[in-house]
């Protein structure tokens, strides 16, 4: 059994979105801090469940505050992805499993650090996606405010590459945005269930449209947290990657928030292979 150690990354965020607490992210057996705007949350893993037809992603359950033995909220969901083979990963991105491999091997039993992680910052997304060269990652082209990026690679026990978090960070006005691509490798072996918790006691919403791209956007949005604003993530697989856009904004800011959700879901040409 993996026992799951906490990656303290505060250095890798953005002081200025830091509008109320610094969160926890958990994930596939691993524990990092990082920031997920005006919500504490948890990401936490599953078991997989067959996905709807058509559809990339499936909500599988809502929670209510306790409804899981604890004292959060949140969701559950599934999503359809396809590993990629690392040799695809053709960038910069090559020197990671020897990091990892050094890690693994100077890993003091004590630490609290994740000997097979590896973080990178960038000024832009551009700058992060010709890192990991991936030809089927798609950048997102819209009049943002771009605030960083951060890369987290995740590896196995041999220093191999299991998946790839990209997340930037961006606003518009007082709409705070995280846009994230997630892509796994052939080295991973877990199941392609994720679900979302919060520290506060809020309801959840599910609603889907089209994107331009003919592509199915899964939303799922929160009623307001007690910082008054109110949160949607937007969900859309392309090529086996799952792209997430997760918005937190104050109610006099809802127009623009779905705005920049449909200029953000139109963004997905589609596939031509």
């Amino acid at each position: 059994m993996n026992i799951p150690r906490i990656a303290d990354v505060l250095g890798l965020i953005d002081e200025d979105l830091l509008d109320t607490e610094l969160p926890k992210r958990r994930r596939r057996g691993r524990t990092v801090r990082i920031l997920l705007t005006a919500a504490c949350v948890c990401l936490v893993v599953g078991t997989v469940t067959a996905l709807a037809a058509g559809a990339g992603t499936t909500l599988l359950a809502k929670l209510r505050k306790g409804e899981d033995g604890g004292f959060e909220s949140g969701y559950d969901m599934a999503a359809q992805l396809t590993p990629f083979p690392e040799e695809a990963l053709t960038g910069d991105i090559r020197e990671v499993p020897a990091i990892l491999r050094r890690q693994l091997e100077e890993a003091a039993p004590w630490s609290d650090q994740l000997p097979n992680t590896c973080y990178r910052q960038f000024d832009t997304a551009a700058q992060a996606l010709a890192y990991v060269g991936l030809e089927e990652l798609r950048p997102i082209r819209w009049d943002v405010e771009e605030t960083g990026t951060t890369l987290s690679v995740f590896g196995g026990a041999r220093g191999e590459i299991t998946d790839v978090s990209i997340m930037t960070y961006c606003r518009k006005g007082e709409v705070r945005l995280q846009a994230q691509a997630w892509l796994r490798t052939e080295n991973d072996s877990t199941d392609n269930t994720f679900g979302v918790r919060t520290t506060e006691d809020v309801d959840y919403t599910e609603e889907r449209f089209t994107a331009a791209g003919g592509f199915d956007c899964h939303v799922i949005r929160s009623t307001a947290l007690e910082s008054g604003f109110a949160t949607y993530d937007g969900c859309i697989v392309r090529a086996g990657i799952l792209y997430t856009l997760h918005a937190a904004y104050p109610p006099s800011e809802e127009a623009q928030a779905d705005q920049l959700l449909h200029i953000w879901a139109d963004q997905f040409e589609p596939e031509t292979r």
